[in-house]
């Protein structure tokens, strides 16, 4: 398995992944436009030359935040979403990166688990926020110096 900064050619292996996992799905382009464009903080697992798991997010020094942490279904469990997870961290912190955000469906037990192990602190809620089916976000931080220091 390899972790890599995404490349156009991944957009389709994403935009699968994320019909397959999220009920509102970035499409295709959506995909491909973040990862051409300046600030696009965008990380492939692959294997056998196929998309397993991702990150996506925007990076705006000293700022950012993840849209998207998943792994397709058959490879969950393996620690294959931490550890991109924290690749995505580090080569983005050779950017400026200091305090990266996120956004969490308090019913994402596994995914907060995640966040939680990795050093995010729940900040704030926002009530509702969620669609489809309707849950609450959790606001997550990960800022001090402490967390981002390696």
């Amino acid at each position: 398995m390899d972790f890599r900064r995404s490349i156009p050619a991944d957009a389709t292996g994403i935009a699968e992944l994320e019909d397959l996992i999220f009920p509102d799905a970035w499409s295709y382009r959506d995909v491909q436009d973040l990862i051409c464009t300046e600030g696009g903080m965008c990380f492939t697992a692959v294997e056998d030359g196929k998309v397993i798991a991702y990150v996506i997010g925007r990076l705006i020094a000293p700022e950012g935040e993840i849209y998207r942490v998943a792994v397709a279904p058959h490879k969950r469990q393996r620690g294959i979403g931490y550890r991109l997870l924290d690749y995505a961290v580090k080569t983005s912190k050779g950017q400026g990166l200091e305090r990266l955000f996120l956004e969490v469906r308090s019913r994402n037990i596994p995914a907060i688990k995640l966040y939680t192990a990795y050093g995010f602190k729940e900040i704030g809620r926002r009530k509702n926020y969620y669609k489809d089916p309707q849950d609450d976000a959790i606001v997550m931080l990960r800022a001090s110096a402490y967390d981002m220091q390696y």
